[in-house]
Formats: structure tokens, sequence, C-alpha cells
């Protein structure tokens, strides 16, 4: 298949950042992009608008960061300014424009790695305009657009089943039980110190210098982190201790039904120890909460402390400027609702039931990823 400068079949349009006096964000004017807008495959929301726009980008035009992350594209969704580092690729009648987009897409490594520069990566017009593209003909591209374009639908389907699954769990927490902070359904409420066990029911992790590099070690027991705790993984990561170090820390042993929070900066992080999790203990940047199971189960309280209004409530009540910090005492203050047991495990019979689902969804959503880069791969290897 032969192949042709990308200039010899597109218009590029680089762009270059208007007067700052011309910026507002009260709707004067045309959306403003900038090049650190990672375009990706979401749309960025518009945030900024411009009344004096040197260049601009049309609706439809393929619009390719060129710096600082070099390489995101997306389809100009409307009449847009476009700063300098944006450029607007718009297809002539040579070339069809999905095919573009698609090609644009499959090539997205290779223009991050031609990224130069000491402050930011960028690639200049000269890059762009000698990106090589393969052009079959017409009819060709057409067929190959249609196809990828039918598996990108699927990818991005499944992603928004995805995103519209995310809010459901709130949505039957605040069903069943209302606001967990104003409590209007007026449920008995408790402090948490009190719903917990109670000998170190809440527990924050050792002083950093109990646990230096040097104790760490290839094998023996785990310790656990913000690392598993933000992405709910308690199979990744490999930090360990020998045994000996751990008699000496076994009072921060985590076991199965345990509720990790972390510690700093990230507000709602929050996962239970799964049954089938590995011995060990927690690293100096989390807490953990061991409830008393009879009044308090451990995923009717994680799905508080996901809530945002509770999250709220977490936030004006931590310290440490940018970085909230909460810590054991300020916790054990905190007051919840304590529906009836009953109800807190008809809501756990559901959270269980969805995760299943949620399990199956990521799978789906992984297979069509993979379908999509698969079929890209294969387009402009010409093996499609």
């Amino acid at each position: 298949m032969k192949t042709i400068a990308l200039s010899e079949v597109t218009q590029i349009n680089m762009g270059q950042s208007p007067l700052s006096e011309s910026y507002n964000k009260i709707g004067n004017g045309l959306p403003f992009f900038q090049g650190k807008t990672d375009f990706g495959d979401v749309y960025p929301k518009i945030r900024v608008f411009c009344t004096s726009p040197n260049k601009i980008a049309e609706a439809n035009d393929i619009l390719l960061s060129v710096r600082a992350p070099v390489g995101s594209i997306n389809i100009c969704q409307t009449k847009s300014c476009i700063g300098r580092g944006l450029a607007a690729i718009r297809a002539t009648s040579a070339i069809e424009q999905k095919y573009l987009y698609f090609f644009l897409k499959f090539y997205e490594p290779e223009l991050e790695k031609a990224g130069k520069g000491s402050t930011f990566e960028a690639v200049n017009r000269e890059d762009v305009e000698n990106i090589e593209i393969p052009l079959p003909s017409l009819p060709e591209q057409k067929r190959i657009a249609a196809i990828l374009d039918k598996a990108d639908r699927l990818r991005r389907q499944r992603r928004f089943a995805q995103t519209l699954s995310d809010s459901f769990l709130q949505s039957v927490f605040i069903k069943m039980f209302g606001d967990p902070v104003s409590n209007p359904m007026n449920w008995n409420v408790s402090l948490l110190g009190k719903a917990c066990v109670p000998k170190d029911g809440i527990k924050a992790g050792p002083f950093g210098s109990s646990i230096k590099k040097d104790s760490y070690s290839e094998t023996g027991i785990r310790v656990y982190g913000q690392e598993q705790v933000i992405v709910d993984n308690y199979r990744i990561g490999n930090y360990r201790i020998s045994e000996k170090k751990f008699q000496e820390m076994k009072a921060y042993a985590v076991q199965p039904d345990d509720v990790l929070i972390s510690l700093v900066g990230t507000f709602g992080k929050v996962s239970i120890v799964p049954k089938d999790a590995e011995l060990g203990i927690i690293n100096p940047r989390l807490i953990r909460m061991r409830l008393n199971q009879e009044k308090l189960k451990s995923i009717f309280f994680r799905e508080i402390f996901r809530n945002n209004s509770f999250l709220r409530k977490m936030q004006i009540m931590s310290h440490g400027g940018t970085m909230g910090i909460l810590n054991g005492a300020q916790l054990k203050e905190i007051e919840i609702i304590l529906p009836p047991l009953p109800l807190q495990e008809k809501f756990a019979e559901i959270v269980q039931k969805f995760e299943r689902v949620r399990r199956q969804q990521r799978e789906a959503t992984r297979q069509a990823e993979h379908l999509f880069q698969t079929l890209l791969h294969r387009a402009f290897r010409g093996e499609l």
C-alpha cells in the first residue's frame, strides 16, 4: 500500500493563543481550547471562551494535541479558537475524514515518541506535515473506516454503560437511608468509635520510621498501602516484610472485612479487605477500621464514606491545606447513622449482586477495547 505525507491530503492549521484580555468564562465568543487539554476519548468541557481568536478550528476538524501531552486527538464539535498546543487537521477530497481520524488514533504512540523539549514535550508543524499515511482508494478507506467505526462505537457504549453504573449504588443508598449527614429518616446515630470493636477498632498505620527501606524483603508478609486502596485491588503491589518484622508490627495486621481508609490527600478512598487477601499489615498512609459487625456492616459503612455529603464533612474536619489529612482521633468522634442491621444486610446483598454485574461489565469493556485496538493495528498494516 502506498503512503503519502499528511500535508498532501490535509490542511493543517497550527494553533496560536489569542491575547489574554480576550478570554472570558461567560460564553462570549468562541470556545477556546489550549494545548494542555487532553482530548483523548472524552471531549473536554468548555471552560474558557475567546472574543478575538487568532486561529480557528471548524466543526469536524480533527484536533491534535501537539504539546504536553503530544498525540491525543478528538473531532472538533463546534467552531472553536485553538491555542498553541493544538493543531486542526482538515481532510481534503483525497481522503476520508473518519479514515484519517482512525489513522491518527493508530499513530498516537509514534507521535508521542516524537515529542521533544526540555520544559515540555512538543512537535512542530514539520513533524505533523511529514507523517506518512497509507492511502488506499477512497472506497477502501470508507470500508476500513466503517469497520473501525463500529468497533469504536462498541467500546464507547461499554464505557458509557460503566460510567452510568458508577452512580447506581449511591442512588440506592440515598433511597434506602437518605442523606447520612442530615439524617432525614431519623435513624439512630452513634460515634464511629463506639461502632468499632473495643480494642484498636480504629488503628492508624505505624510511624514512617517503623518501616524503612531496609525493612522490605522480596518474600514474606504483605504491606498494604494507598496503592491497593485507591484501586480496590489487593493483588497488585509487592511490598513485603519478613516474618520477624511482622511479629513486631502485628498490631497493624489486617483481616477480612476490615475497612482501610487512605489517610492523606485522597478523600473517599476506602476499601474493604477481601476474604482471600494475603496476611499483611497497613503502611503509615492508611487507617484500619475494625467495625462491630453486629452494629455496622463494612459494606454499608463504605458507602457512607463515599457519599458526597459525608465527604464534604470530612474535608471540613481535615487539615493540611490542599492535602487533606485525617487521623484516628477525628474519626472516632464522627457521628454516623445506624439503621437496623437487617436493612444494612439487605443493602449489602444489593451491593454484592451489583459488584458481580460490574465485574462482567469491566470484562466486556476490556474485550471491546482489545477488539478496537486489534482492528486498528490490522487496518494500518494492510491486514484488514
